[in-house]
C-alpha cells in the first residue's frame, strides 16, 4: 500500500516537471528586443495603396497592402559600408530568393520598402531583376544604431524560423 502511495506521488512529481518543461519553450523570454523587418512593394499609379512616410527625408510612398517578405524569409542581416555610406544587407532564404527574383523581374522601376516594427526605414528601387538572393538598402536611421538593429533583426528572424520549424 505504501508503495502505491509513493509511486502515485512520484508520478505526480514527474508529470508536473514534464508539464513545466513543455510550457517553458513557448514562453521563453527573449534576451533582446524583438525587431521585425518586413518588406512591402511600392504600388503603381493604377493600384490602390496606403501611404507611408520615411522618417528622415519625409518621402511618402504608396505601398501595396501585402507584405512580400517577412522575418521568416531573412537568413542574415548585417551592416555593410560602401562608397555611399552604411546600409543594411538582407540575405533571404532559398524560397524567398526565388520570390525576390520573380518580384524584381516583373516590377522594375518600383521600390521595395523596408519596415522595422511597422515603421518604414528605407527603400530600394529595382532597375534589374535581383538573382543573388539579397537586398542592400540604405536606411533612414543613425549609423551608430544600425549594428544593434541588424543584430536584433537577425536574432528575431532566426528565432521566428526555429519556432515555425517546430510547428511543422
Amino acid at each position: 500500500m505504501r508503495f502505491l502511495r509513493l509511486s502515485g506521488w512520484l508520478g505526480l512529481v514527474v508529470l508536473s516537471l514534464v508539464a513545466a518543461g513543455c510550457g517553458s519553450g513557448s514562453s521563453k523570454k527573449k534576451n533582446y528586443p524583438v525587431t521585425v523587418a518586413r518588406f512591402m512593394m511600392e504600388s503603381s499609379t493604377s493600384e490602390v495603396g496606403s501611404l507611408i512616410r520615411l522618417p528622415v527625408s519625409g518621402s511618402t510612398i504608396s505601398v501595396l497592402p501585402k507584405t512580400y517578405f517577412t522575418e521568416y524569409d531573412i537568413l542574415k542581416c548585417e551592416v555593410v559600408d560602401n562608397e555611399l555610406g552604411k546600409c543594411l544587407y538582407f540575405q533571404f532564404t532559398e524560397q524567398a530568393a526565388r520570390d525576390l527574383y520573380r518580384l524584381t523581374a516583373s516590377n522594375q522601376g518600383r521600390r521595395l520598402i523596408t519596415t522595422v516594427n511597422g515603421t518604414a526605414i528605407g527603400a530600394v528601387r529595382f532597375d534589374r531583376p535581383i538573382s543573388q538572393g539579397f537586398v542592400i538598402t540604405y536606411v533612414e536611421a543613425p549609423g551608430e544604431d544600425l549594428a544593434l538593429m541588424a543584430k536584433n533583426i537577425g536574432l528575431t528572424s532566426d528565432d521566428a524560423r526555429k519556432e515555425a520549424a517546430k510547428k511543422f
